[in-house]
């Protein structure tokens, strides 16, 4: 009876529940020009649902079971419609989400509902089914209109990721060590600090200083909550603390004094900035790095803690921050298009938390840290992007005021919190006291 009622709750979740959600997102005010095509939208919305239902109808009778990923069928299904397309269930609901906005020219179905639901279905295709698939069938057979797995010059961009993930170094100054990523760790405090500032107004320079530091506090916090000290790495950190921390201080900031939005908005616009290049950090740090792969990168540097603390020395692995990377450089992109179309806030702090909760979920599903903890077979990371995805899309269904235009005159507070920050930040994130034993002194082996 549990396991019956199990299976009608998740099945109702994705019959009832994010269809309501997704209905509701399309009420959302978007500043962007919408056409009204009824005759293409109708016809994409029909061809969806075909596909949609033919292979719902398919992975009954052959696969010998529902189509949930969280109670999988028994067989692997490659005929038929699944051997065309790609995840059709998906592919098919997109398509038909997307028609139905351009039949009835809404806005909000176009730009903010389908997004929605193209990222939630990307990040469970990709971020957990094909990794369930390879695990019980083995190398999966590709659909005839796949996309290519290698676009041209990906084999240059990862070349170009190993060298950096091997570039580790360091001077010292006595007891003083300074690792080379300074640069990076440093860049990604002042980016984000200076941005911020240009984003909200000169006059929320101080909060977006305290922000700041409450943001390297919890992040420190919780790296020791969800990975502890050791003797070669007793200050880690997490970004989830990170984020934690600045949307509780944030939100009850925001929620004393309503108008001051901007201030948490302006934080989301630069979030994906600062994290890509924070992850270049990463990669030659060797955290967040990813598990062992098929094709990727090699790291040999024994003082990247995907070699010093994972053992994966010459071993091919996923080059996670990579994908990290470029999803971030995508979000951040759709987000400065949002804020510079004067976007109500609350759309672009929700289109952060939806969109860097898909980039997290699936990058994590890649990642090889033997540290992270497996809770109900996702990695805790994954359950706490879901809780982001989820928070986001509620977010952005409160009103607000439209994002201002950037304050161009900010740009000596800016300018100086940046250069702060960079201090800040890289003096946290790339210096350490390798040779001693004190709580939060070391950051690499």
């Amino acid at each position: 009876m549990s396991g019956l009622l199990a299976r009608v709750g998740y099945g109702a979740l994705f019959v009832v529940v994010v269809p309501a959600l997704l209905v509701a997102l399309g009420g959302v005010p978007v500043p962007f020009p919408t056409p009204r095509l009824p005759g293409v939208g109708w016809a994409l919305t029909v061809t969806g649902a075909a596909i949609m239902v033919f292979g719902l109808g398919t992975l009954m009778v052959r696969g010998r079971g529902l189509p949930m990923n969280a109670f999988p069928p028994e067989r692997l299904v490659t005929t038929g419609v699944f051997g065309l397309v790609p995840h059709p269930i998906y592919t098919g609901f997109c398509l038909a989400t997307g028609g139905l906005a351009l039949a009835l020219g809404s806005p909000g179905g176009l730009w903010v509902s389908t997004p929605t639901a193209v990222l939630g279905c990307l990040a469970l295709a990709v971020g957990h089914e094909r990794l369930s698939l390879l695990e019980r069938f083995g190398e999966l057979p590709r659909p005839v209109l796949a996309l290519r797995r290698n676009p041209p010059g990906w084999q240059a961009l990862l070349a170009a990721t190993e060298r950096l993930a091997n570039s580790w170094s360091s001077v010292r100054l006595g007891p003083v060590r300074i690792m080379n990523h300074v640069v990076w760790s440093g860049l990604a405090g002042g980016v984000g600090a200076a941005g911020a500032v240009l984003a909200a107004g000169a006059r929320y320079a101080a909060p977006v200083a305290l922000l700041m530091v409450a943001g390297a506090v919890g992040a420190m916090v919780m790296g020791q909550l969800l990975v502890g000290s050791s003797q070669r790495l007793s200050r880690p950190f997490g970004y989830f603390g990170s984020l934690a921390a600045i949307a509780v201080l944030g939100g009850a900031w925001v929620l004393a004094s309503p108008q001051d939005a901007v201030l948490l908005a302006a934080f989301a616009l630069v979030a994906p900035w600062t994290q890509a290049v924070g992850r270049l950090r990463c990669l030659v740090q060797g955290c967040c790095h990813g598990a062992p792969a098929a094709s990727g990168i090699v790291v040999t540097n024994p003082h990247s803690r995907a070699c010093a603390h994972a053992g994966l020395s010459g071993v091919t692995i996923h080059p996670t921050q990579l994908y990290s990377i470029l999803g971030n450089l995508v979000l951040g992109s759709v987000l400065l298009a949002a804020w510079l179309a004067h976007a109500p806030l609350t759309l672009v702090m929700g289109g952060y938390l939806v969109g860097a909760g898909t980039v997290r979920f699936i990058e994590e599903a890649y990642r090889g840290e033997p540290l992270t903890r497996i809770v109900a077979g996702l990695r805790i990371y994954q359950w706490f992007a879901v809780a982001m995805f989820v928070v986001g899309a509620l977010v952005m269904l409160v009103p607000s005021a439209p994002a201002p235009a950037p304050d161009l005159a900010a740009w000596p507070a800016a300018a100086a919190l940046g250069v702060l920050f960079f201090v800040v930040c890289g003096a946290a994130m790339s210096v350490d006291l390798p040779d001693s034993r004190a709580p939060l002194s070391r950051l690499s082996g």
